[in-house]
């Protein structure tokens, strides 16, 4: 019985059941560009990710490689998810991340710890969320991020997620970092936002690492760049 699908010619050996990873993505690429670089890596067309990641977020990327791997994945979307995020305070952008137009600066005095977890308090359990702008829901069977880069004004839905947690884990001089488990479908970068307005003075969220999709941990996975050259190396590709 064979283990596999083999191509002695490349030199890669595809598990029957084909390859769940865990990739830890880079700031500055979208994950379509992450599925892309493994698609080449690998010669193997059927190749696809669970939960994407905004271009400039970075860590835990869940990626199948073979049929039946992609046909897995909507297992991992569902899973709870981690997150380390730095908030910006002060600053609101129409991204509500560091990649936006600026729209408001406002001056402020740090809220500091105790008032800053005291509103995020107010947004653990089961919440009611708008989606930022610039995402790829849809209204009126259009996305939103091509309706904003059009200029045209769309708000979506609110959506009701779960925040399981949401941590202060540290001050910084313009802002804080906090720690959050939530379910599918949740914007860190609305509840960045969100958590702006309750304070007064606004915010964007200007970093965003994941550090776990359900059982897969940042610890555990395996860096882009080195993942890719190791599968060139045994195609013998560049």
């Amino acid at each position: 019985m064979k283990r596999g699908v083999e191509d002695i010619s490349k030199g890669f050996v595809l598990p029957r059941d084909g390859l769940i990873v865990s990739i830890n993505k880079p700031p500055g690429i979208t994950s379509f560009d992450a599925v892309s670089r493994i698609r080449r890596a690998t010669g193997v067309r059927r190749v696809g990710h669970a939960g994407t990641l905004d271009p400039f977020a970075e860590g835990v990327l869940v990626v199948g490689i073979g049929r039946a791997a992609t046909r897995r994945l909507g297992e991992f979307v569902q899973q709870e998810k981690e997150y380390l995020a730095q908030v910006v305070l002060g600053v609101v952008t129409d991204t509500y991340d560091p990649t936006g137009q600026v729209l408001e600066q406002n001056p402020f005095e740090h809220p500091g710890e105790e008032r800053i977890g005291e509103v995020m308090g107010r947004f653990v359990g089961w919440i009611e969320q708008i989606p930022p702008p610039f995402s790829a829901v849809k209204v009126g069977g259009m996305k939103l991020y091509k309706a904003a880069r059009r200029g045209i004004r769309l708000e979506g839905k609110p959506r009701k997620v779960n925040i399981k947690l949401c941590e202060l884990t540290g001050l910084t001089p313009d802002g804080f970092e906090m720690r959050v488990v939530c379910s599918r479908g949740t914007y860190i970068r609305s509840m960045a936002y969100d958590i702006g307005r309750e304070l007064g003075c606004g915010a964007h969220l200007g970093r965003l690492v994941r550090t776990r999709i359900g059982g897969f941990t940042l610890d555990q996975a395996e860096r882009l760049d080195v993942f890719v050259s190791r599968l060139q190396a045994v195609r013998g590709v560049d």
